[in-house]
């Protein structure tokens, strides 16, 4: 009798001593933890999925870009704090409509600078583009001349050369045109967004 007394008593003992622990741990940590190596950098925030594995989650990006794409039950972590799905939506949907005009138009302005942003890097990116293809052209008048006046070996690789390398230029240039297209494309679409919204 007297040790099935020690026991209830022990028994009380740890559950008292252990429930406050699980409940400060609860606390700490809130709905989710996000371990210090896998916060994003200062200035950016990410997509995070409670439940799945720090491994496993989306990699950081622009903030402003990323708290529309937050789905539910996921939430967007910044390096000091955190949103979830519902407080953002609640923040771009806001009932109080001079604060949802206000929040517009430094929206639509932030928008129509990263518009303007991505057709400067577009019209750099095609004058690279067609630069390369002018050199490309001067190369391939080089090497016909050279065959044609009876060139060297020596010279007629050193232009082949020459071409392999522009082309290898003009292919890097078109791929980052088409980036700049898809990001003139994007930036175009979330100001078009933004405007509705409006």
């Amino acid at each position: 009798m007297r040790s099935l007394r020690l026991f209830f008593a022990r028994g009380l003992m740890v559950t008292a001593l252990a429930l406050p622990g699980a409940r400060a741990l609860a606390d700490d940590r809130g709905p989710f933890h996000v371990p210090p190596g896998h916060l994003p950098p200062p200035g950016k925030c990410r997509i995070w999925y409670p439940g799945t594995p720090p491994g496993h989650q989306p990699p950081p990006g622009d903030c402003r870009a990323l708290r529309r794409k937050v789905p539910p039950g996921a939430w967007l972590v910044g390096r000091d704090r955190r949103w979830s799905h519902e407080e953002l939506r609640s923040y771009r949907y806001a009932r109080d409509e001079r604060d949802y005009r206000r929040t517009s138009r430094r929206e639509i302005r932030e928008d129509i600078r990263d518009v303007r942003d991505a057709r400067r890097e577009l019209r750099e990116d095609r004058q690279q583009l067609e630069s390369y293809r002018a050199e490309l052209r001067r190369d391939r008048a080089e090497l016909r001349r050279d065959r044609r006046d009876g060139a060297g070996r020596k010279e007629i690789r050193q232009d082949r050369r020459e071409i392999r390398e522009d082309l290898e230029k003009v292919a890097a240039a078109q791929k980052e045109v088409r980036l700049s297209e898809k990001r003139l494309a994007e930036a175009r679409q979330e100001l078009r967004e933004d405007l509705r919204r409006r």
